[in-house]
């Protein structure tokens, strides 16, 4: 071992001695964690439909209402209603996803307006056509925590 390579190692040896014996601990700056998404699927009386009640934090802040056939004999179809119930800044994203293709059919968001608000986007599916939805807590387009997917038919 060289003259050079001893002198370092003893000077970084010495270093972590030092560090030791001062109590200088070095940590990384504490994480902050977004406030966790809790939600209830509500019953319905149409086994079809679907009605999720979503918290964050601890604040009942939106819902995500899949209705199908809404109305008994209209051509709306089915319908995904998304409920945005507090000015906190954060917006309410539902979404149906049909699971025959895995596809996303329906993606609304109440992004932009001002609370309590409400969207619809209307779907005229095949009767007995098998989809999921959920919904997303949004703040400037990212994620803050999705439901789980709940199945439904239209």
């Amino acid at each position: 071992m060289s003259i050079i390579t001893s002198a370092r190692r003893v000077t970084a040896v010495a270093a972590v001695v030092v560090a030791a014996l001062s109590g200088a601990v070095l940590t990384a700056p504490a994480a902050h964690a977004a406030p966790e998404l809790h939600w209830n699927d509500s019953g319905m009386k149409n086994p079809d439909s679907r009605f999720l009640e979503m918290w964050h934090p601890g604040k009942h802040i939106g819902n995500i209402h899949w209705s199908a056939d809404p109305i008994v004999a209209s051509h709306l179809g089915d319908t995904l209603y998304v409920n945005d119930l507090a000015s906190d800044g954060y917006s309410i994203r539902g979404q149906v996803k049909q699971v025959s293709t895995g596809e996303i059919i329906i993606d609304i968001g109440t992004a932009g307006k001002t609370a309590p608000a409400q969207v619809k986007k209307t779907k005229n599916l095949k009767e007995g056509t098998k989809v999921q939805i959920r919904g997303c807590v949004m703040k400037a387009g990212k994620s803050h925590g999705c439901t789980s997917w709940y199945s439904a038919r239209a």
